[in-house]
């Protein structure tokens, strides 16, 4: 998928996920508040969080999206992992601050919580399933980190309202005496929201620091180089990620009786047969070196 088709795809997904965020989160809060429940008022603050998450996805695709220019001479699509590091801080104070209210709220007694509790946690939960598992096929789909992070953030939604809904039964089984169950579930939620969100930042920072592309990716490159008419041997291959694409640099022998006209149109049909072949690759710089041999 090129470069432009795979922004927008990821801004649908952004989209649908906005929308669905929107509708949990205004659900939680409301059954939270009137079903004297912190933990689902704690998990609809969660989703209050998704909701800037897909919003800023949104925002940050049509920027990654945009092409190279004078000052960035190799796109904008960093910026796809810097607004993943960005929401998962967000996500990690938000989750942060929640631990903290509910650590605070462990000694005071409670009523316990509606009935109606455990029916919202029960639909969000079979909501965040479908969430978790449709990002996660676009982002695998597309190689987005920013997309993976929002699966994964889903993926710990699942989690925490499954502790919202333990929390409850608790309250319901053990009686007054387990009303602290609630609290227990929205620390619980808290402590998946940093978990995941430290995660996150962990991945974002590794890819802004240019670590290497997969090998797999590599090997693929290097076995199609390699057996393109006229390269006697791949040297090196090397690559960073900038959003859903991938940067290469390779080096290329070939014999050193070829002139440099005809080196330079190898490098740039084996570059053309390269990328018409994986398309998550964005650029390729070729470098031609003569063989070990005529370099002695």
């Amino acid at each position: 998928m090129r470069v432009s088709e795979s922004y927008a795809v990821a801004r649908k997904a952004a989209r649908l996920m906005l929308i669905l965020n929107g509708v949990l989160c205004v659900t939680k809060l409301g059954v939270g508040g009137l079903g004297r429940s912190f933990a689902l008022v704690a998990d609809g603050l969660n989703n209050l969080t998704d909701i800037g998450v897909s919003i800023a996805l949104y925002l940050g695709m049509q920027i990654a999206r945009r092409p190279p220019d004078s000052e960035h001479a190799y796109g904008h699509g960093k910026f796809e992992q810097e607004i993943s590091r960005l929401i998962s801080i967000v996500v990690l104070c938000t989750g942060a601050g929640i631990i903290v209210a509910g650590v605070r709220r462990l000694p005071d007694v409670h009523s316990p919580p509606s009935l109606l509790v455990c029916v919202v946690a029960v639909f969000a939960i079979v909501v965040k399933i479908y969430m978790y598992q449709f990002q996660n096929r676009t982002a695998v789909r597309l190689g987005s980190s920013a997309l993976a992070a929002d699966a994964l953030n889903h993926k710990a939604d699942v989690a925490a309202t499954a502790c919202v809904l333990v929390g409850t039964g608790a309250i319901w089984v053990g009686g007054p005496a387990w009303a602290s169950a609630d609290d227990v579930a929205a620390i619980v939620v808290g402590t998946l929201m940093v978990l995941a969100a430290a995660y996150t930042i962990r991945t974002a920072s590794s890819e802004l620091l240019d670590r290497m592309p997969p090998e797999e990716l590599l090997g693929n490159i290097r076995s199609l180089a390699k057996h393109f008419p006229g390269i006697v041997d791949v040297e090196q291959v090397m690559g960073r990620k900038t959003g859903m694409h991938y940067l290469i640099d390779i080096h290329l022998e070939v014999p050193g009786t070829m002139t440099v006209t005809e080196a330079h149109k190898l490098g740039h049909d084996v570059k053309d047969w390269v990328m018409a072949s994986m398309p998550q690759i964005r650029d390729i710089i070729v470098h031609m070196e003569p063989t070990r041999e005529d370099r002695t």
